[in-house]
């Protein structure tokens, strides 16, 4: 894997878009204060993009998943328990409350083709890409 340097003068404006969401969500407790924004890994297979995400803690009825052809908006709901009390407690490092968290695809996908699956605190979506997604750039030659 090779390093590539940032390079807003040669990149269009969807794609410095989605650099500069990604720096401002890798900003430890957000941009605007604490929150919470889940942790993802994102790799390409032979046929798919594959998106995992830590979301512990909360249940799959209280996330949400929007996809388009060139990113997954992740959102949801961390829930206390009704047993907890601020008066007894000693510590809470938790983020509770709503969250949500754009993720740029490296590729263009199918999105009416994706899976996810959540198991163990880790969501998994699957998207396969798209036919043209192959081939983003092309050089032109000047005449």
């Amino acid at each position: 894997m090779s390093l590539v340097p940032w390079n807003p003068f040669g990149k269009d404006l969807d794609d410095i878009g989605r650099e500069m969401a990604s720096f401002i969500e890798r900003m430890p407790f957000g941009f605007f204060g604490k929150g919470f924004s889940p942790r993802v890994d994102i790799y390409e297979t032979g046929e798919d993009v594959v998106v995992k995400a830590e979301i512990p803690g909360v249940s799959k009825e209280d996330l949400n998943i929007y996809i388009d052809d060139n990113s997954i908006r992740l959102s949801g709901h961390s829930r206390r328990d009704a047993e907890f009390k601020d008066e007894n407690t000693y510590r809470s490092e938790r983020f509770y409350g709503n969250f949500s968290r754009t993720i740029p695809l490296p590729v263009e996908v199918k999105p009416d083709q994706a899976k996810a699956e959540y198991k163990d605190g880790i969501l998994s979506i699957t998207v396969p890409k798209a036919e043209n997604s192959k081939m983003k750039y092309r050089r032109i030659d000047i005449q």
